[in-house]
């Protein structure tokens, strides 16, 4: 799928290329075409416990936490190096991130990532987020 971002065209397979080459996560799904929108992309992520846990060894101990707060400290660090992305996507392009699951079977959180028009209004992303979640879970 192309999408337009400021006057350049972008294919979604690049960006998916770009992503696995240059960062710690896996893209499971292209979820563009299921936006309905022909002016954003969007991609199902994973990252794996064993990155995630690299870096929360450094600010605190594993075994102190519950496996609730541990899943919390999971979805808030994987949501934080998702942030990272945005260095390889389009000038004029904003990102929403919502890290949603504890794969298990997979060892790893499953995120979903908009990358959409900087013109696009909060509310509209919102929204564009709540249907895409709605179809991975």
């Amino acid at each position: 799928m192309y999408v337009e971002f400021n006057s350049t065209i972008v294919e979604s397979k690049d960006i998916k290329d770009t992503i696995e080459k240059n960062t710690e996560f896996k893209v499971l799904k292209d979820m563009s075409k299921g936006s309905k929108r022909e002016d954003i992309l969007a991609f199902n992520l994973s990252v794996a416990i064993n990155t995630l846990n690299d870096l929360l060894e450094d600010e605190n101990n594993l075994k102190d936490l519950t496996e609730d707060e541990l899943f919390e400290e999971y979805l808030s660090l994987a949501e934080e190096i998702a942030m990272d992305i945005e260095e390889y996507v389009p000038d004029g392009a904003v990102l929403d991130i919502k890290a949603y699951k504890w794969d298990k079977s997979d060892d790893g959180i499953s995120l979903v990532i908009i990358i959409a028009p900087e013109d696009i209004n909060d509310l509209k992303l919102k929204d564009i987020m709540r249907k895409l979640i709605t179809q991975v879970e």
